[in-house]
C-alpha cells in the first residue's frame, strides 16, 4: 500500500524507501535493507507529497507508557 494516497498495489510496482542513519529518506532500490520500509506509488504526485513526509518526527514524539502495578 503507498504510505502518501493509500492505494494497494503490487509490491514490485512500489518504490520503497528507509531512513539513513543521518535521519533522511532514501530510496531502497534492491529492497533489501534493514529496518522500516516505506512503500510510495510511482504517481507523481505521490512522489512530491513523499518530500514532505517525515516518518521519524511522529515516532520521536511517541512516549513509552508505563503499566501500572497493583
Amino acid at each position: 500500500m503507498c504510505v502518501i494516497c493509500r492505494q494497494r498495489f503490487l509490491k514490485t510496482d512500489l518504490l520503497r524507501y528507509t531512513l539513513t542513519p543521518e535521519g533522511c529518506l532514501a530510496l531502497d532500490e534492491d529492497k533489501t535493507r534493514p529496518g522500516r520500509g516505506w512503500y510510495v506509488c510511482e504517481q507523481e504526485s505521490c512522489k512530491t507529497r513523499l518530500a514532505r513526509f517525515r516518518p521519524a518526527k511522529r515516532r520521536a514524539g511517541r512516549k513509552k507508557h508505563e503499566r501500572k502495578e497493583n
